[in-house]
């Protein structure tokens, strides 16, 4: 099994956020000057971490009358409330210093306040130095930072192109984090509800897209999703049903049995060979990558899921003592809490690119929708 890996020597090193600010402050105390070309001032200073006043960036750059901060991202994504403390802070300018497909993050808006610069261009500039070990480290640093950008480029090629890489070949987690991300962000770009983020526990890539069912908001909707796995030659397909409470709502008796009657109502298309059998006529391409392990696609039916409906999980007490979850009792569908149902397809990534998936999630949200039931 070919499980994530660490990558070796400065590419494990690179790996981590904080070693690459740590290189760009190291290259900075050997030589200030690129940053007159990247920010259009030679620092006095560069800061690593800053104080709370400085919203604890990565990188403060201070001169005697210019400063910059710099956030470094590899495989973590900003949250809102440190985007807005940057941009709260008057008066010095805010990068985003990612690998190249991660530009994606900043919206029209967010570029008027931010400025993107990519890690290996950034490093790149000292190849250049006067001085030997900054020029000698930072050639190493920026071939494999750009390493990383062609590997990521390379998911995202066309198939008819000799450069397009397999998804497979996203050895180490935080890769396939920035190509979730643009997979997300080429699905939004698309109509589409969509995010990327990490499983619970192990941390690893997903990215989710959303359609709202006829009639309602994005509260009430099918979701096609794709979830790597430990092994990272695979990953799963999973579709169906996702409801949340009603704004201003908490999770009721209403809403589970909602999803769970249209769950029930769709029963013959949330199921992996339906799927199967709609993309054979529409993308038949797609099936070349798809690993459909039962008919279905879905587990057993265990338990009590009409208690789960009336109590919820913690309302619905189990007699051997054990806290009951989708693990203890399910409706024959696979899922988080009580509200999503969904059927399952493996999907093997060595013949697979970024773009696959794109097609892949649009064209399951697509045959999910047009199947709903109709009013009654």
């Amino acid at each position: 099994m070919s499980r994530w890996g660490r990558g070796r020597g400065l590419s494990r090193l690179l790996a981590r956020e904080t070693n690459v600010a740590d290189l760009i402050q190291f290259l900075s105390d050997r030589d200030p000057s690129p940053w007159v070309e990247v920010v259009g001032f030679s620092p006095n200073e560069v800061k690593r971490e800053g104080s709370k006043s400085e919203n604890y960036a990565d990188l403060v750059l201070i001169s005697d009358s210019d400063s910059a901060a710099i956030e470094v991202k590899l495989g973590h994504t900003m949250s809102e409330e440190q985007q807005s403390a940057y941009e709260a802070r008057q008066g010095r300018a805010a990068y985003l210093a990612a690998l190249s497909f991660d530009e994606a993050r900043l919206s029209e808006t967010d570029k008027e306040l931010w400025g993107f610069l990519s890690l290996s261009n950034l490093v790149g500039k000292w190849e250049h130095s006067n001085d030997e070990l900054a020029r000698l480290l930072a050639s190493e640093a920026a071939t494999v930072l750009s390493g990383w950008d062609d590997m990521i480029s390379g998911v995202f090629k066309p198939p008819t192109s000799s450069q397009l890489v397999p998804l497979s070949a996203l050895g180490e987690k935080f890769l396939a984090r920035v190509v979730t991300r643009r997979i997300a962000f080429d699905l939004r770009a698309a109509g589409k509800w969509a995010t990327a983020g990490v499983t619970s526990g192990g941390g690893l890539p997903i990215v989710q897209a959303w359609t709202p069912i006829r009639g309602e908001n994005i509260d009430r909707a099918f979701i096609a999703e794709i979830r790597w796995s430990s092994n990272r030659l695979r990953g799963e397909l999973r579709f169906g049903i996702d409801f949340d409470p009603r704004p201003q709502q908490s999770e009721n008796e209403e809403v589970r049995r909602a999803a769970y009657d249209l769950a029930h109502n769709m029963d013959s298309v949330i199921a992996c060979n339906s799927l199967e059998d709609h993309l054979a006529e529409i993308h038949p391409d797609l099936l070349d990558f798809l690993v459909c392990k039962s008919g279905s696609g879905r587990p057993e039916v265990k338990g009590d899921w009409e208690s789960v409906i009336k109590h919820g999980f913690k309302g619905s007490s189990l007699s051997n003592g054990k806290k009951n979850n989708r693990r203890q009792t399910t409706p024959g569908f696979y899922g988080d809490g009580a509200l999503r149902f969904e059927a399952t397809v493996g999907v093997a990534f060595e013949h697979t690119s970024a773009l696959d998936l794109i097609v892949l999630l649009s064209a399951t949200l697509e045959y999910l929708s047009s199947n709903q039931p109709t009013p009654a």
